[in-house]
């Protein structure tokens, strides 16, 4: 297909029963918060590429963390090391690597774009996630980060509620955001004048802008995530309750 390359798998590591790790042989000029499309080869189907944010670079080798959604995520995880896979990339605009004290904020796989971020950034940020139920991936952070926070709903770990009640806005000069639409709304409304760049997650089509599946509003008025974004400034953004 037009715009996809093959490359190998090199590792499947399974988080837990709905979220894997997948390593792929690939060169990277990517920048934090962008993404790929990736494929099944196998499948006929033009509509079964998936948007999958950049998690770690390193060398020849790309990390996806990704957390089963639907088909076509169910098919990736099927893939084993050895296996060949059809990407397309990087896409989108990514995060600004910004000066000062920073805050990463992610809900369950929302953490996915934030290790290769926290690897760019001068100054080490602060993680707060939040899950469910149980944690994963934290321990990628350990160096990265100055401090790490984790929320889960039923109180299996760390703070019993959600990463944003704990989140003390005053000592950040910026706010990066990723994880489902109900968090980043939440975020938005507790904190309209805060400094927040926001990846969004949406159903894409093609990834570059065609297909116009993943529009969002903003001030500006609609905009393609995967084109415009799927980072933005989180004041420019306008949400239809």
């Amino acid at each position: 297909m037009s715009g996809y390359s093959v490359h190998k798998i090199l590792e499947m590591k399974p988080l837990n029963d709905e979220v894997f790790v997948m390593c792929v042989e690939a060169e990277s000029n990517g920048a934090p918060g962008q993404f790929y499309m990736l494929r099944e080869p196998d499948t006929t189907d033009p509509m079964m590429g998936r948007p999958i944010s950049i998690s770690d670079v390193d060398g020849n080798k790309i990390y996806f963390l990704i957390q089963i959604m639907g088909e076509g995520t169910k098919l990736l995880s099927k893939k084993r090391a050895g296996d060949e896979i059809l990407l397309m990339g990087p896409l989108g605009n990514g995060f600004t690597l910004v000066e000062g004290k920073t805050a990463m904020l992610a809900g369950t796989a929302g953490i996915a774009p934030f290790l290769y971020l926290s690897k760019q950034l001068k100054q080490k940020p602060d993680l707060y996630v939040g899950y469910r139920s149980g944690s994963y991936y934290t321990e990628e952070f350990k160096d990265t980060t100055e401090n790490i926070y984790i929320a889960t709903e039923d109180g299996s770990v760390g703070h019993k509620g959600y990463a944003l009640d704990i989140l003390d806005i005053d000592k950040y000069d910026t706010i990066y955001v990723c994880g489902p639409m109900p968090m980043v709304k939440a975020t938005l409304k507790k904190f309209p004048d805060a400094n927040t760049q926001v990846s969004l997650e949406a159903y894409m089509g093609c990834g570059f802008g065609a297909c116009m599946s993943c529009l969002c509003d903003t001030i500006k008025g609609r905009k393609g995530i995967c084109k415009v974004g799927p980072v933005f400034n989180g004041k420019e953004l306008i949400f239809n309750e």
